[in-house]
């Protein structure tokens, strides 16, 4: 267990006795960090901005809720969901992420809504020679993310992978789900009040309870231990997508009949913490207590402890509060029409438990009482008291720009392209389903975001954008916010305009201040990026759903970089207008949006060159909102060809991707001719936020008056050529490639 002695005492203290076995399994889940928050969630409400005006639902249910448009006299929300399985995920890559995703896909369609894909950030190791397994657990955390959405029907809509060496003893595997829901059809997480007037049932359904994920909560709650293999493997649940699917379709009549009866329901997922965790929250939230029944759970095989029934977190279950007199109609709808019983052993939907009005949470068995807990015991009150270890941050350069011949640069622009933070992704993302719905219009690689329709017959579309950086270690502040940033940038490159993000945070040891220093000044970052980037005037983009993830470190001292995971939703007024980023047409005007600025510590220049540069590239926050309200104006204006944004290895990869196009056939080259006053290097590597935008002789002058109206950095750059070439002129010299071997270096990947 992961309880400490202080929370040992805490709990005797509370109770005025010892607690039981089964009490002590509840503690030991409902008390992790990952359960409750306990050292995070004073941070998260002092800083994080939740509120506004097309929030329909905040955090504090199992999907943050956000509406999305109005269709055929109807308001329709986007839920979602963001959570991590980064320890389960390096253990046992499959079955880890494949959970992962199960998880948050459980997590939309218990509010109601329906999936509509899915969105993952993949941080793995570098095979440097003493980890052998990093490229295997690579691997197979990417079939594990097949494995589960494919055959269940979700497309996994986009995503990003990024390798550093810290991850190596620590991958993290962070996963979205969005789903849609009709504002007036949303279900909460939460017992409803009509069973202060009427009993209430408690009923549990989908796939029998085993011992897999038993500890699951308390494992993802502490350092990784090779001397504990075995015992951590056995925290790990096991995942069955083709049972899910029939399940869906399941929810989805109960769902139709609960609003067809105008049923008041309450419904959550089962995951960390199993029975005892959505049991509890379901009626804490509503200001209940509820009695549970161990001996009427479905179990897979006898003589389970009855701390692991109550605590086990078994794959492909959920949980419903529902008046008595519906629990027939439940019952008959699993157990019959899908015949859940007949499709997996002793699956099925059955009674558990009954909510009552003493707010204690009571397990039973055998008629003997194991747990008799006040209710909000286990889970509100619970806080961990952490401290800071601050560190000075540089946070303007003052070494000078580095001075590299034209040979050099050539150089390292060839090597860049090979690098894994920037090749081709392609045999990473083709191993997914990006389109079983058919609503798919911008695709993995095709454009900064990817963009969908959800709506039937309805011409507004649905861009999202995953996304976090590696500037952790030189700057958490800034890695917080560049991440919020950067999803900005790429909502809005795709033609969307961004209204909520989510967050996931990974982090070292919270025990350790240092670790939480980084913790705290991520938090801030985002939320000022948050605050200083939204589109409604007078309010934030409004941070809806989330995840905090601490002990990703080993017993060895290896903690990962800092990583804040930032997921920005956005709309597309008519998906007609969406936009991608390959250029296909010569005599394109291209026009860099954004000054460079020679920062460059954590980007892929300094890990090339290794020179130790300490500023990590600084987000301008006004500079940024002008840049993003000038190209959004631009774009829905219709007077862009395409258009990209400036993050992680500078303006010459965003001019290569927009050149090479998401499979490599190039259509056009280009030619720039940068004035001698510019610093070079700057100008190509500079990981400043910024965008590259191709323009027609059409719409030229237009696209120059909206920008100069916003204020922002422009430099003409040059222009396409129908020659298969790529130069930049500089100081009366020539950089000189022919697209066919950039192709080759930055494809590398995927031969």
């Amino acid at each position: 267990m992961a309880l400490s002695s202080q929370d040992l005492d805490a709990i005797r203290t509370l109770l005025g006795r010892s607690p039981s076995t089964v009490e002590l399994s509840i503690f030991d889940t409902m008390w992790s960090e990952h359960c409750s928050y306990k050292s995070s969630k004073e941070i998260l409400k002092k800083y994080l901005p939740t509120q506004g005006s097309e929030v329909a639902l905040g955090i504090g249910e199992d999907s943050g809720i956000i509406r999305f448009c109005k269709h055929e006299g109807k308001q329709y929300c986007i839920a979602i969901s963001h959570e991590s399985h980064n320890h389960p995920s390096q253990i046992l890559p499959v079955e880890g992420a494949a959970t992962g995703v199960g998880g948050v896909v459980r997590d939309v369609y218990c509010m109601g809504a329906d999936v509509v894909g899915v969105l993952n950030s993949l941080h793995f190791g570098i095979n440097d020679g003493k980890s052998p397994l990093v490229d295997d657990i690579a691997q197979n955390v990417v079939l594990g993310v097949s494995d589960y959405a494919n055959p269940l029907g979700v497309p996994v809509l986009g995503g990003e992978t990024l390798y550093h060496p810290s991850y190596n003893d620590n991958c993290l595997v962070n996963v979205a789900a969005l789903g849609l829901i009709e504002e007036s059809q949303i279900i909460r997480s939460r017992v409803p009040q009509e069973a202060l007037t009427e009993p209430y049932d408690m009923i549990l359904f989908g796939k029998s309870t085993d011992a897999t994920g038993y500890g699951g909560a308390s494992f993802s709650s502490a350092t990784l231990d090779k001397e504990n293999e075995a015992v951590n493997m056995g925290a790990v649940q096991v995942h069955d997508p083709f049972l899910k699917r029939v399940i869906v379709e399941a929810i989805k009549s109960l769902i139709k009949v609960v609003h067809q009866e105008q049923v008041s329901i309450g419904f959550k997922d089962l995951g960390a913490g199993g029975i005892s965790c959505a049991t509890s929250e379901l009626a804490s939230a509503g200001g209940f207590g509820v009695e549970i029944d161990l001996d009427k759970v479905n179990v897979a095989f006898d003589h389970l402890p009855p701390e692991v029934i109550a605590c086990s977190e078994t794959q492909e279950r959920f949980c419903l509060a529902v008046p008595k007199s519906f629990s027939q109609t439940v019952l008959d709808i699993f157990n019959n029409q899908f015949a859940l019983p007949q499709l997996y052993p002793h699956s099925g939907a059955v009674v558990i438990g009954h909510i009552t009005q003493e707010k204690n949470y009571r397990l039973m068995s055998k008629g003997i009482c194991l747990c008799d807990l006040p209710i909000q015991a286990i889970t509100t009150e619970v806080k961990a008291h952490r401290t800071t270890l601050s560190r000075t941050i540089l946070k303007t350069e003052t070494l000078s720009s580095p001075v590299l011949s034209h040979e050099i640069i050539h150089t390292l622009c060839t090597h860049l392209l090979r690098l894994e933070n920037i090749c081709s992704k392609r045999y990473i993302y083709r191993f997914f389903d990006n389109a079983v719905r058919g609503d798919t219009i911008i695709y993995p690689g095709e454009g900064d975001a990817v963009v969908t329709t959800p709506i039937e017959g309805c011409p507004v579309g649905l861009t999202a954008s995953i996304d976090s950086n590696l500037y952790g270690f030189i700057d958490p502040y800034v890695s917080g916010a560049a991440a919020v940033a950067e999803g900005v940038r790429n909502v809005i490159s795709a033609g969307g305009k961004p209204i909520a993000v989510t967050d996931c945070l990974n982090y070292g040891n919270p025990e350790n201040p240092a670790s939480f220093f980084d913790f705290e000044e991520g938090v801030k970052g985002i939320a000022d990026a948050s605050k200083a980037l939204g589109f409604i005037e007078g309010e934030p983009l409004p941070v809806i759903s989330g995840n905090v993830s601490f002990y990703n470190d080993s017993k060895q001292g290896n903690a990962v970089v800092p990583s804040p995971v930032i997921v920005v939703v956005g709309k597309v007024e008519n998906y007609q207008k969406a936009l991608t980023m390959q250029i296909r047409q010569p005599y394109q005007t291209l026009i860099l949006i954004g000054k460079r600025y020679a920062e460059f510590g954590g980007t892929q220049l300094d890990t090339m060159l290794l020179w130790g540069r300490k500023v990590a590239p600084q987000v301008r926050f006004s500079e940024e909102a002008a840049q993003n309200k000038a190209v959004f104006t631009c774009i829905q204006e219709g007077l862009l060809s395409a258009c990209h944004d400036i993050s992680m290895g500078g303006l010459w990869t965003t001019l290569t991707e927009m050149l090479l196009g998401e499979r490599g056939v190039f259509r056009v080259g280009a030619e720039l001719k940068i004035a001698s006053s510019i610093d070079l290097p700057t100008l190509l590597f500079s990981e400043n936020g910024g965008y590259l935008l191709s323009v027609s002789s059409n719409t030229l002058n237009q696209v120059k008056n909206t920008l100069t109206q916003f204020g922002v950095y422009v430099m003409e750059l040059g222009q396409t050529i129908p020659e298969q070439t790529l130069s930049i002129f500089h100081k009366e010299k020539s950089l000189d490639w022919n697209l066919a071997s950039l192709k080759k270096e930055w494809n590398s990947k995927n031969s």
